[in-house]
């Protein structure tokens, strides 16, 4: 018996030897682990890579539990409303100390740790590459401690909104993090990327906003940081991916000098506020020449890694967002920044796309939003080209959808706010170009005039928008606004009108079945009048018969869905 008992400590020994070897623990802690995974698992009659992997499985279990703690309650603070006022009192109390203590610089620095080929980190290249989990299940290690790594963010987000946050360390860390995506399609490398740049645009946000007529707001309440932030952030990198992300908090950064102004300039001497006023000029000019709402909008709002983020996270990532857009938006430079580039087509899109990117994920935020109706009315008019056209009227959809933004977007383009942008510009295009092929058709040997890109894209997105205001507007309000719907049917009879112009004009028609009763009636009308046939008079196959009714073109799936809509119940 004595015999087993010492082959049994022997055996203990060798296996928390390879433990601390993989996991960089302590001895001592690793025989302990193997108790404890013993008593949950049991370990007669298993391999010893299994009990290596059941034992780190416990590790990492323990590990995530404290962080998921940590998480909690950073949450509850920050996005449960309705706890107890005491009780949430008393949680932030202890956070703070916590942080106060040096937590978050503990979090940064895990953040960085694990992410290193090491123990201590996603494994050294003689360590267990796979753990099991309390499922039972075979997980790889190195996702394991990247779900931690992106835990940290999450909780690293949380904590800039309760005490001030360290930006150079998240700078420093961002680089790092944007610096591994390259080449990468890893969903949580980029997660990870977007905890650690949320982080900052949330700090510059949050800090601008906390600031009151009389008060400052802490950082920009500090000289030093301030300049040395204008110092590292005007200063364009070598790589595109790490200057796509630090664009970002450019973008950020200037929304924070603009917002801080009013107050800076009212403690602040000439010379100060002059330096100020340069400081934002500077970082406008960049951020228009480099575009850097491109980055944004195609690398982090679009993605899948953004998208499937945590809930939580996701909601306030957008509410942020709304907040930096909205703050950009209200001050007077980047209004007449965004009019001044009109005319350079790709440049100017990209500021109506990132306000209809935010506002298709979060709606509710149009409601009472003022600041993105007056930028409406500043920048909607004088339009040079039919790409910043179509990405204005885009924006104008995305605030439509909401009955509210509905009401609103019908108003404006049903009255005269801009001279050359409303309802009466999209009918009247199309009535122009239906004239043109009827006059083309009256003229022997003539054939029928193209139909312009440019044309044909502009009257696309202004079906869209007409879409959203009848499927959102309120229902008594909306059997008034469009009274005659016939223009809609004129040009599906046309060969030459481009089929994806065609299937928005049948979706918009389509929309207006809900409007009233009557409708139903008055779309099979027109459309019996109007629609394109496949073949009027021609073989169909091998039938030598000609036909001598209208054949209608099932292949377009658009005209199927009307023909469902209208007979649906």
């Amino acid at each position: 018996m004595f015999y087993f008992f010492i082959i049994y400590c022997i055996l203990l020994a060798l296996h928390a030897l390879k433990l601390s070897d993989d996991l960089h623990l302590n001895e001592i802690d690793c025989v302990q682990l193997l108790v404890s995974a013993n008593q949950e698992w049991g370990f007669l009659g298993r391999e010893p890579l299994d009990i290596l992997r059941l034992t780190a499985g416990i590790w990492y279990t323990g590990r995530r539990d404290l962080l998921t703690a940590l998480y909690s309650l950073l949450r509850a603070v920050v996005l449960d409303p309705g706890l107890d006022d005491d009780l949430v009192s008393d949680v932030q109390k202890y956070l703070e100390d916590l942080l106060n203590s040096g937590l978050r610089q503990r979090l940064i620095y895990l953040i960085k740790e694990l992410n290193r080929e090491e123990p201590a980190g996603l494994g050294g290249p003689n360590s267990v590459p796979y753990v099991i989990d309390s499922r039972g299940a075979l997980v790889e290690r190195r996702a394991v401690v990247c779900r931690e790594r992106l835990l940290l963010g999450h909780c690293l987000i949380l904590s800039v909104l309760f005490v001030r946050a360290n930006i150079k360390e998240l700078f420093a860390v961002l680089r790092d993090t944007a610096a591994e995506l390259n080449g990468s399609n890893d969903v949580l490398k980029y997660q990870i990327t977007f905890s650690i740049l949320f982080s900052i645009v949330i700090a510059f946000v949050s800090d601008a906003l906390s600031g009151k007529p009389d008060k400052a707001s802490l950082l920009s309440s500090d000289a030093s940081f301030r300049r040395e932030c204008q110092e590292n952030l005007i200063n364009a990198g070598d790589d595109p991916t790490v200057e796509g992300f630090i664009g970002s908090v450019r973008l950020a950064w200037t929304v924070h000098l603009m917002t801080t102004q009013d107050v800076n300039d009212s403690r602040n001497t000439i010379s100060s506020a002059s330096s100020d006023m340069k400081d934002i000029c500077s970082c406008l000019e960049t951020i228009f020449t480099n575009n850097v709402f491109q980055f944004p909008l195609d690398k982090v709002l679009q993605t899948a890694a953004y998208q499937n983020d945590d809930e939580d996270m996701v909601y306030m990532y957008n509410a942020y967002l709304h907040k930096l857009i909205t703050c950009f938006l209200s001050h007077p430079l980047a209004r007449d920044k965004v009019k001044e580039i009109k005319d350079k087509a790709m440049a100017a899109l990209s500021p109506y796309r990132f306000g209809s990117e935010i506002y298709q994920k979060e709606p509710e935020l149009v409601s009472g939003n003022d600041v993105v109706w007056t930028f409406v009315n500043c920048s909607g008019e004088d339009h040079n080209n039919f790409q910043t056209l179509v990405a204005f009227l885009k924006l104008l959809s995305t605030l439509a959808s909401t009955e509210e933004g509905a009401s609103k977007v019908f108003d404006l383009l049903h009255s005269k706010t801009f001279r050359s942008i409303g309802w009466s510009t999209l009918f009247d295009c199309m009535s122009i170009y239906e004239d043109k092929f009827k006059q083309s058709l009256q003229t022997a040997g003539t054939t029928l005039p193209e139909f312009q890109e440019g044309d044909a894209k502009a009257l696309v997105a202004y079906l869209n928008v007409l879409q959203k205001v009848i499927e959102n507007g309120n229902p008594i309000e909306r059997k008034n606004w469009f009274p005659d719907i016939e223009p809609l049917f004129k040009l599906l009879s046309y060969e030459n009108v481009p089929p994806y112009l065609k299937g928005v004009l049948r979706n918009a028609i389509s929309t207006f079945i809900q409007v009233s009763p009557n409708m139903k009636g008055t779309i099979w009308n027109f459309l019996e009048l109007d629609d394109l046939p496949v073949v009027v008079g021609s073989n169909l196959g091998n039938n030598l018969q000609p036909f001598t009714v209208q054949v209608y073109d099932m292949r377009f799936i658009s005209f199927l869905n009307l023909l469902n809509a209208l007979t649906a119940e």
